[in-house]
């Protein structure tokens, strides 16, 4: 009965969400693999509970499992993470399709390529508000995802430092239009991605000074 409820709520949300849209968001500088597309936006996401969520990922999950389809997986990561995260869903369901890929190393590879479609989404003058607001969503998310791996590398940069250093080098602005869209739906304040990724490092940089001074004395 779940199942057939769930079915029955993402083809609800694919109409809406290609009322938006004719087309999903043409992403530029990919070069880690196919483009991850996804009918999905902020809007239709964040009115979806935990149950159903933990749904729509477990059909992208057993989709990889029955047909061997990497992008099923891929395409449940960019669901996850395009998912506004105040409720704190995000850590109960990304490992339902993060673990696979983790499983055949392709977890890396997905999140690079996942920032880099969301950063070309943003700096698309012409997209639409709907699509820059998610691609604003999932760089948020995954800066929050990788904070605490990011923070403690310290003596050696790792994969989540190579992910915020690039999100902070992007130098993304939010326009207008986006500032607007936000505000309509109450998103939480805190800058763009860009500014949010410098003052990480700017805080482990930070760090970096105190322990070095220690280490003097």
């Amino acid at each position: 009965m779940l199942k057939i409820f769930t079915l029955a709520l993402s083809f609800l949300l694919i109409v809406s969400c290609t009322s938006h849209s004719t087309k999903s968001p043409e992403y530029s500088d990919i070069n880690t693999g196919d483009r991850i597309e996804i009918v999905f936006n902020y809007k239709s996401l964040k009115i979806l509970d935990l149950d159903q969520i933990t749904d729509i990922l477990r059909e992208k999950a057993n989709d990889y499992k029955k047909n061997n389809r990497v992008q099923a997986l891929k395409e449940g990561v960019l669901i996850a993470f395009s998912r506004p995260n105040e409720d704190v869903v995000l850590d109960k369901v990304i490992s339902i399709v993060k673990s696979n890929l983790e499983d055949i190393g392709e977890w890396e590879s997905c999140a690079l390529q996942i920032v880099k479609q969301s950063i070309a989404v943003l700096k698309n003058e012409s997209g639409s508000p709907i699509d820059q607001v998610t691609a604003t969503v999932v760089l948020e998310n995954i800066l929050s995802e990788s904070k605490p791996a990011f923070v403690q590398q310290y003596q050696a940069a790792g994969f989540e430092t190579t992910l915020v250093e690039m999100i902070a080098n992007a130098q993304i602005k939010l326009s207008r239009d986006v500032e607007h869209e936000k505000q309509l739906n109450q998103m939480r304040a805190g800058g763009s991605p860009s500014h949010i990724a410098q003052r990480l490092i700017e805080q482990k940089n930070k760090k970096l000074k105190e322990i070095a001074e220690k280490n003097k004395n």
